[in-house]
């Protein structure tokens, strides 16, 4: 099979290599095109009004590499639609160096890339997993996600889905299987930090982000807590418009 690679953590990330390198050691032909920088929280923007700038690269496993001066989607958009040779079988985006989990699915680059992938092509593949991972979940993961692309490609499933796979934080001898899960509404709380400075000027910093919601039962983060494996299918479907009859609409 032809995978291409996508992140939103910048060409350099771990994660990224290590999916490169376990699609390569599964045998398929695999095209990467990641930012040069990065690029977390861009949700479903791309690059419209200037040009985007591109390097060749090289990387371990890759039949060919490319380093995008722009968000996640555009390298969706330009593997799919200049860069890769050849049909792509599936786009997928990551190893993300954090969960998109929750909400937080709805800002993701990684989900973003992936949606773009899965609006042109039917379907998609989004893996993460927090930075402090145990290293040989980090790598049973990287070929966890590789054989679950493997599957993804010939299965049925709703039109434009992204396989949204999210690993526990634990060692693998402690996880206790995958489950197909709905996100939950867990909300990833933050603020700003104001700095003022000797000429007047003011600044604020993003401050981090802390999860202080309990998570819906079976939800995405209470499977990960129970250190499960967590597969969510997101889907552009709008909500069931039926609960919103009674909106008194302005005749």
């Amino acid at each position: 099979m032809h995978f291409l690679l996508v992140n939103d953590d910048g060409f350099d990330c771990e994660g990224l290599r290590l999916l490169c390198m376990a699609a390569a050691n599964r045998g398929h032909r695999v095209t990467v095109c990641a930012p040069e920088t990065q690029q977390s929280a861009r949700s479903h923007a791309f690059t419209v009004f200037s040009p985007l700038m591109v390097r060749p690269a090289e990387m371990p496993g890759a039949a060919a590499a490319w380093r995008i001066g722009g968000t996640p989607v555009d390298c969706t958009r330009l593997g799919m639609l200049a860069l890769a040779e050849g049909p792509v079988d599936l786009v997928i985006s990551g190893i993300n160096e954090g969960y998109n989990i929750g909400l937080a699915t709805y800002v993701s680059g990684t989900v973003g890339a992936a949606r773009e992938a899965a609006f042109a092509m039917g379907k998609a593949l989004a893996v993460s997993m927090e930075p402090r991972t145990p290293e040989d979940m980090r790598v049973f993961f990287a070929d966890y996600a590789i054989r679950t692309a493997e599957k993804l490609v010939t299965a049925e499933v709703p039109r434009q889905s992204v396989c949204n796979l999210n690993a526990p934080c634990c060692h693998v001898s402690e996880m206790r299987g995958a489950v197909i899960c709905p996100i939950s509404r867990l909300m990833y709380r933050d603020g700003y930090e104001r700095y003022d400075s000797p000429r007047g000027d003011i600044s604020f910093w993003l401050k981090p982000m802390e999860t202080v919601d309990t998570p819906d039962p079976g939800s995405d983060l209470a499977v990960l807590t129970d250190n499960r494996m967590a597969v969510t299918f997101l889907a552009p479907d709008p909500c069931d418009q039926a609960a919103w009859a009674d909106f008194p609409i302005p005749v």
